[in-house]
């Protein structure tokens, strides 16, 4: 107890003044800052080196990444090509009716696009409305310009595998000519035409037309098939429901799809006599609608792929949409 007591004694003898404690209060906390601000600053400055570094390595991964995409890309473009491919279907909405698939009866809009995919002629517009060579080899004028002489191209044939010759041809501008057949093709009563061999035809114009060529785009019917059909009779023989064909498609089936024949399909298989060769879609469906009302409802509901019936400002927001994604219209 005697010894508690002396220490509180010498404690309390001690002379300290609250000046005095906050002066070594100011000191402690002015180190104690000092302290913090150089821990702080120097953790700080090292942050700013990590970031500057790891900034550094983003744009060189960024670079890379770049460098190797355009490296792809032109590796790709010079080591690679684009090519059809064999196979797939395509269906097309026309406007019918599709009644008559004999071609020198075709009338409708239907009617006239089986005509082209089933049959060839002479002479056809490509697709940007010039006239080229379909079956033709060659032509020679004479100088009066009132001679035209078509050769055939080699191994033309029909699609049941039987030769096209110039007998087809003559056949055919026999039946045109003839007022008893009704034919929707006019113009060649006034035209000869004689055989001039089996690969070859002439033509005789009462005078000089240049522009005759393009009246050696009718389509070419079969010999074999209606030769022994009297020209009266052409239009309602079973041919013009299921023809033998010489274009790029060979008939399949015609089908009723309503029960008043207002809707028709036409379905078509590639024909692999074609003389350009077998085409590389396999199957192709033509769809015949009384309307373009119904060949729009059928885009929306993509019973059909494309048409070329409608006019793309004139419809739906809908319509539009898929026709960009389809590329058609």
């Amino acid at each position: 107890m005697s010894s508690d007591n002396s220490s509180w004694n010498r404690f309390a003898r001690l002379k300290v003044s609250s000046k005095d404690v906050n002066k070594r209060l100011r000191k402690i906390e002015k180190g104690s800052l000092r302290h913090a601000h150089k821990f702080v600053t120097s953790r700080l400055d090292r942050l700013s080196n990590v970031r500057r570094r790891v900034s550094v390595w983003i744009i060189l991964v960024l670079v890379m990444i770049g460098a190797s995409a355009v490296q792809w890309h032109i590796s790709r473009n010079s080591f690679t090509t684009m090519a059809y491919t064999s196979g797939g279907s395509y269906s097309e909405g026309v406007l019918g009716p599709l009644e008559n698939l004999n071609p020198i009866f075709a009338k409708t809009n239907a009617e006239k696009s089986a005509a082209k995919l089933l049959f060839s002629s002479l002479y056809r517009y490509d697709s940007t409305g010039n006239i080229k060579a379909d079956m033709a080899d060659s032509v020679s004028v004479n100088d009066k310009e009132t001679e035209y002489t078509v050769k055939l191209k080699k191994g033309l044939k029909w699609s049941d595998g039987q030769d096209l010759t110039a007998d087809d041809v003559i056949f055919t501008l026999k039946l045109l000519a003839n007022p008893e057949v009704g034919a929707e093709i006019s113009g060649w009563k006034s035209i000869k035409f004689e055989k001039v061999s089996d690969d070859s035809v002439k033509f005789i114009l009462p005078s000089s037309y240049s522009p005759f060529v393009h009246a050696l785009t009718f389509p070419i019917i079969p010999k074999h098939i209606l030769k022994d059909v009297k020209p009266s009779n052409l239009r309602e023989h079973d041919f013009n429901k299921s023809p033998i064909s010489s274009g790029p498609f060979a008939f399949r089936l015609l089908q009723n799809v309503t029960s008043d024949g207002s809707k028709k399909v036409l379905y078509l298989q590639s024909n692999s006599n074609y003389y350009g060769g077998t085409p590389k879609l396999e199957r192709f469906q033509l769809y015949a609608y009384p309307t373009q009302d119904d060949i729009a409802k059928s885009l929306r509901t993509r019973e059909i792929t494309g048409t070329p019936e409608l006019i793309y400002n004139d419809q739906s927001a809908e319509v539009k949409s898929m026709c960009r994604q389809k590329r058609i219209l």
